[in-house]
């Protein structure tokens, strides 16, 4: 704090009373997320600030929105997610193969040891994305270019090889929730030209009541830094604020805190974000506003969506769906317009 002061002129005694008071309030915010967001900051009114959610007030909106728990399983799964999906025919990744000793997935080979996992990995002969079936913020995902024989190796994306064995060993660590590979999707690419090969997904915040879905904010997940997912705690990572009706880049924002930073064009490419316009959107949206109505019991869904050469791809749907991602994208408070009125509504039919 006392960084902040020296940053925004804001004193101590004036940022430890904001906190409070945004801890009593409806944002729950405590004092790492008021710092995160730069509320220190004396441009931001006391008003605008209260727009902000933390991740207490995050969970009390979520169970407000979403209070029958019967659909929660069915997203945080990702074998369950993706069988769903498919079945209800909605573009998802193909799944390649999944490792669990007992589990079967129906719809990629199952992997059931490590010497069926190995046999996987050795027959390769195209990309790969592999994750486990229960993990969030992307932790032991890995981005496979194929196998290398004369080294008995995977390439990873970038270029990097691995032992085939040692990759096994470290898969084998998430088996027991099981492991799923799918094929890795390869960005349009007008995107590819501006944020490089790794797929960075938009995250698209739909609400749903009474068989209605809507459009409620939106981001781009945008990989920068040779990372390998889109997930904004891996450093050097950025998220854009997309405009709902056009899909055009409006603002671009990494690093939290003292480390916060806007952006105009990409660090790797030197390519132009903003004002880019992201293709297939009015697809994407009409997507997601079908794929919603197909969940009733989750009112409120965070979707993460590839843009493909081939058109949108839903590669995830999140309950908890993670509101800072939009607030640091915008600079702003979620809580305002469409998504304000929304959790209104919510509170109004609680079930």
């Amino acid at each position: 704090m006392m960084r902040s002061q020296r940053e925004s002129g804001t004193s101590l005694f004036t940022q430890a009373r904001e906190i409070m008071a945004l801890r009593r309030g409806q944002g729950k915010l405590n004092a790492e997320e008021y710092l995160g967001n730069r509320l220190f900051d004396p441009d931001i009114s006391m008003d605008d600030k209260r727009r902000f959610l933390g991740i207490q007030a995050e969970v009390i909106v979520d169970r407000l929105c979403n209070p029958s728990f019967k659909g929660r399983a069915a997203v945080r799964d990702k074998i369950i997610f993706a069988a769903m999906m498919s079945a209800l025919g909605f573009p998802v990744p193909k799944p390649l193969g999944f490792v669990h000793s007992t589990q079967t997935s129906f719809l990629a080979r199952d992997l059931r040891d490590r010497d069926a996992l190995l046999a996987f990995l050795r027959g390769l002969d195209g990309p790969a994305f592999g994750k486990p079936v229960d993990s969030r913020w992307s932790l032991g995902t890995a981005s496979l270019d194929g196998y290398r024989s004369h080294t008995d190796s995977v390439v990873l994306l970038g270029g990097e090889e691995v032992g085939a064995e040692t990759f096994a060993d470290q898969v084998m660590g998430f088996a027991e929730k099981g492991y799923l590979f799918q094929e890795r999707l390869e960005p349009h690419p007008e995107v590819a030209r501006l944020a490089g090969r790794a797929i960075g997904t938009v995250r698209l915040l739909t609400g749903n009541l009474d068989g209605k879905s809507e459009l409620l904010d939106c981001a781009w997940k945008i990989v920068a830094g040779g990372n390998v997912a889109d997930n904004f705690w891996r450093d050097g990572n950025m998220l854009a604020a997309i405009d709902p009706e056009t899909g055009t880049v409006a603002r671009v924002a990494s690093g939290l805190a003292h480390e916060s930073r806007t952006h105009e064009s990409h660090p790797d490419t030197g390519e132009t974000l903003t004002g880019f316009t992201l293709p297939f959107w009015s697809q994407a949206v009409a997507l997601v506003l079908r794929a919603a109505t197909m969940l009733p019991d989750l009112r409120l869904i965070g979707w993460d969506i590839a843009i493909t050469t081939d058109g949108p791809m839903i590669v995830e749907a999140n309950t908890l769906p993670a509101f800072n991602l939009h607030q640091i994208a915008s600079g702003q408070g979620i809580m305002k317009g469409r998504f304000e009125a929304f959790v209104t509504a919510c509170k109004r039919s609680p079930t």
